[in-house]
């Protein structure tokens, strides 16, 4: 189990670009869109919440990573892949 502060290796959504490495900042809730075709997506800050999208296609995931890149942009769990260095 990774905890706040466990340095992480990252990637973006498909894997076919490594984002680098950063840290985990800690847990926190985020919302997501479910789109028509059953692919999920989030705003860029995925703590915020959708605006003039339909409430049944907007889910809020209580616990979800929140990674700080080395480089100071700041991903969530639920756009990318990432794993313990």
């Amino acid at each position: 189990m990774c905890v706040a502060g466990t340095r992480v290796d990252v990637w973006n959504g498909d894997r076919t670009k490594h984002l680098g490495k950063g840290t985990l900042v800690g847990f926190v809730p985020v919302y997501i869109i479910r789109n028509p075709d059953h692919s999920i997506s989030s705003l860029s800050d995925a703590e915020s919440k959708p605006e003039g999208i339909p409430e049944e296609f907007v889910t809020m995931i209580e616990s979800n990573p929140k990674i700080e890149l080395d480089g100071g942009e700041v991903v969530y769990g639920c756009q990318v892949w990432w794993g313990a260095v």
